[in-house]
């Protein structure tokens, strides 16, 4: 009898216990690292991320070239957009003959959903800005091509680094599709010879 009444009160204490942990887990995620929810509204990620997928992101610097990320949309406020972060403050972009160069460099993309159609003029990111681009280019309302009040025709454009709500982490729903999402390290061709 005694014994029965310790393990009960021990397996309720090791639950209290797992109560805890897992609060004080949840409670970093929501405050310390700003975890939130989106959904993917458009296929301008696909083939790496397509509508309807539950996305889970995290905040949590640096950010480097070649991770999805979240941010306020520049042109709607209010408005979130889901893309990859293509270049920092300082770099330079450009897209020709179908691919996109990085400080002059080609930069290898082979999560491309296909060869982009279109051209980009030289483009400096400034030192505050990040320059994103959808995975399914030629679909993509981005950094390439945004439309704002002040420009008519569509023009390029960063996007103050501040404005970058979390890198994404993962697909939660649909069920059939939940997994991690990794950013692919955006390197040059030079960066990879120098080690870089």
């Amino acid at each position: 009898m005694r014994r029965s009444r310790r393990t009960s009160l021990f397996r309720r204490n090791v639950r209290y216990v797992l109560i805890i942990v897992l609060s004080l887990c949840l409670i970093y995620l929501l405050v310390a690292r700003q975890m939130r929810f989106f959904v993917v509204p458009t296929r301008s990620m696909e083939p790496t991320l397509v509508p309807p997928e539950y996305l889970v992101t995290l905040q949590g610097e640096p950010y480097r070239r070649g991770d999805i990320v979240v941010i306020d949309d520049p042109v709607f406020p209010g408005e979130y957009l889901v893309k990859r972060l293509i270049a920092l403050g300082g770099d330079e972009v450009s897209v020709r003959g179908g691919a996109l160069f990085l400080n002059g460099s080609f930069a290898s993309e082979p999560y491309l959903r296909e060869e982009i159609d279109y051209a980009l003029e030289p483009y400096r990111v400034a030192e505050d800005e990040i320059f994103v681009l959808g995975d399914n280019r030629n679909e993509s309302v981005d950094s390439h091509n945004w439309a704002v009040e002040e420009s008519s025709p569509p023009r390029v454009a960063g996007v103050p680094k501040a404005s970058i709500i979390g890198r994404v982490y993962g697909v939660y729903l649909p069920f059939d599709r939940i997994r991690k999402v990794s950013g692919f390290p955006l390197a040059t061709v030079r960066q990879i010879r120098d080690g870089d």
